[in-house]
């Protein structure tokens, strides 16, 4: 009796052993499956279209990245305060300047046009004939990419596939990188054909100056002391009284007295270390201002004709809480001989812009499985009642656009964000 229970006892236990690793086997068979799925779906099924383009889902990857990877470089200093981490997944950050969106749909929406123009020069460039050999651009392009994985001691593979999506690699990406370097060697031609003469600089240059001179000068802030839940009454009275001090901190320069010792005096005991009279740089001093970073409330008094160096004056901004004092340095004129190319890049890369926006209408995007998530955003806020909040928050946005150049003005120096 003990014998034949230790018998069925040894069988079961066999048998669940071999269902364990049955199923083992089925879930790995099933894990490979779908990954070969994916990984065919990504190379060869069409992710979305643009024109008569399939564009599959590695070479969308690139592309996306690509921007990605150019807006993190450009905006390296400010990712943080712009709301955006790097090291956490994007679809899981809110966009700043639309909650409805995630930073991937912001990214995604900016690839799309990116793709327009690529595939319409591309077309073009080879309907007109454009000659070009790619291979010493690409050979570079490769060097750098091993150059970067080298430096942060990581394989080219992994370079890649961190960098351009999951399945990217070396040979997959190929055509689409000569794509864009083709496309990269065609926009500097079209740019080229489009030089403006030297006659249609200067007629730019002369009918706004103001656009290209440039103005050094200093600018401080002395932020109101307002409490997060203070009536208009009492944030009113708290602007006053920075007013008050603005206006004394004013003529205590116009009487004589040094410029970095007032902004040190004047400073909030946690940074006054950034207004050291002693450290090299004046954090207030802003050079090679123009009519297009310089805030509208106090421009036309500082391109004046008639100011001179050291004139001063307070300027109010119940929008911000806080006065500023400015102070103005210099007026440089542009100098149309050593600066023309300035303004012919502008006036050839605007007109390519609207040659290549007429090129791209003919580029439909189509999105049949519904990738590009950005593109059904209304929808869904209308379906699940949202569409109101959505209309709120734009027109907070339009109030918050309607004050950009207070807000330009401030984040110059850096003075009101340290000094709040």
């Amino acid at each position: 009796m003990n014998q034949r229970s230790s018998h069925g006892s040894e069988s079961k236990k066999d048998w669940t052993f071999w269902f364990i690793i049955g199923a083992i086997v089925v879930f790995l068979v099933i894990v490979a499956c779908v990954y070969f799925v994916r990984k065919s779906n990504a190379l060869n099924k069409t992710y979305i279209t643009i024109g008569e383009h399939k564009v599959t889902q590695v070479e969308f990857d690139f592309y996306y990245n690509t921007v990605v990877n150019s807006y993190v470089t450009q905006n390296s200093n400010s990712l943080l305060y712009m709301g955006l981490d790097t090291s956490k997944p994007l679809n899981e950050q809110e966009y700043i300047l639309d909650p409805s969106m995630t930073w991937e749909d912001y990214f995604t929406e900016s690839t799309v046009p990116f793709l327009q123009q690529v595939k319409a020069l591309n077309d073009e460039a080879e309907s007109v004939g454009f000659d070009y050999d790619v291979t010493e651009d690409y050979d570079s392009y490769i060097n750098s990419i091993e150059s970067a994985a080298s430096t942060q001691g990581v394989s080219t593979s992994y370079y890649y596939e961190q960098g351009f999506g999951k399945y990217a690699t070396q040979s997959r990406l190929e055509p689409f990188v000569k794509e864009y370097l083709t496309y990269q060697a065609y926009y500097q031609q079209l740019l080229d054909d489009n030089a403006p003469t030297d006659e249609e600089v200067e007629e730019v240059y002369k009918e706004n100056p103001q656009q290209y001179d440039t103005i050094d000068y200093r600018l401080y802030s002395i932020p109101a002391d307002v409490e997060d839940d203070a009536t208009d009454e009492e944030k009113e009275a708290a602007v006053d009284a920075a007013e008050e001090k603005a206006d004394e901190m004013l003529k205590r320069f116009q009487d004589g007295e040094d410029w970095r010792e007032l902004c040190y005096e004047y400073a909030r005991d946690d940074v006054k270390d950034s207004y050291d009279p002693e450290a090299e740089t004046d954090p207030t001093v802003i050079t090679g201002g123009t009519s297009l970073t310089i805030s509208t409330s106090y421009f036309d008094w500082l391109s004046d004709d008639s100011r001179k160096a050291g004139d001063a004056m307070v300027y109010r901004s119940d929008t911000n809480n806080a006065c500023f004092v400015i102070v103005f340095d210099s007026k440089t004129p542009y100098d149309l001989e050593a600066d023309s190319s300035n303004i012919a890049g502008t006036l050839a890369s605007q007109a390519v812009t609207d040659y290549v926006n007429g090129l791209v209408e003919n580029y439909e995007v189509g999105d049949p499985h519904h990738h590009l998530n950005y593109l059904y955003i209304e929808e869904t806020e209308a379906e699940s009642g949202t569409a109101d909040t959505s209309a709120e928050s734009d027109t907070s946005d339009t109030g918050a656009e309607s004050d950009t150049s207070d807000t330009e003005a401030e984040s110059e120096t850096g003075t009101e964000s340290s000094e709040s």
